[in-house]
């Protein structure tokens, strides 16, 4: 009976442990897919302009997309931050 235990109480750690880090592998897999589909939604985007890669307004198009995607994010962000502080769930200390 105590082995039992003792081994149980050896098993759970490790399992909490090891299912975190199948957690963050599976946000960093579903970051690098979500990047992926931007590049290739962009790259839609811009061949529809009638441009190809390499040419100066294709990659012009690429950078204010890129840019504005990046300005929602950090919108998104500040929108977030300001909830939580509303509900207290934050603290800018």
């Amino acid at each position: 009976m105590m082995r039992r235990l003792g081994f149980l109480a050896v098993l759970l750690p490790l399992s909490i442990a090891l299912s975190a880090c199948a957690a963050r592998g599976d946000i960093e897999a579903d970051r690098k897919a979500a990047e992926e589909a931007h590049k290739a939604e962009d790259d839609a985007k811009c061949r529809a302009k009638n441009t190809k890669p390499g040419e100066a307004a294709y990659d012009a198009c690429r950078q204010e997309l890129a840019t504005k995607r990046a300005t929602k994010a950090v919108i998104d962000y500040q929108k977030a931050r300001d909830f939580d502080r509303v509900l207290g769930g934050l603290d800018d200390r």
